[in-house]
């Protein structure tokens, strides 16, 4: 995949710069956020520019896989690898909800 996502970030003086990250990026600071999440005593700053891209990234995989013939060995492995990404999102989601009612 040699697309490029755009994620928003804030500089010192309070404009938006853009972050432009291939889904590799995108993937590995999902993973980095969830480990980051899930190892800390405290509920973390949000990382929910990440979660929005990831979500909009899988819906773009789904709409590839469906335009493929089903009975391609690639088609099995993109499948797992959306369901470890899914996996990792909704661990990562999870693990902020379960820190929630120590923050109140």
């Amino acid at each position: 995949m040699t697309e490029e996502l755009d994620l928003m970030g804030q500089d010192s003086d309070g404009g938006s710069e853009e972050v432009v990250l291939t889904p590799a990026e995108l993937i590995e600071r999902l993973e980095q956020a969830w480990m980051n999440e899930k190892f800390a005593p405290e509920l973390l700053e949000s990382k929910s520019e990440i979660v929005e891209c990831v979500m909009e990234q899988l819906e773009h995989m789904e709409e590839n896989l469906r335009r493929v013939k089903k009975e391609d060995l690639k088609v099995s492995i993109h499948r797992m690898e959306m369901e470890r990404i899914r996996y990792v999102l909704s661990s990562y989601l999870r693990c902020r909800l379960t820190k929630f009612p120590n923050q109140i």
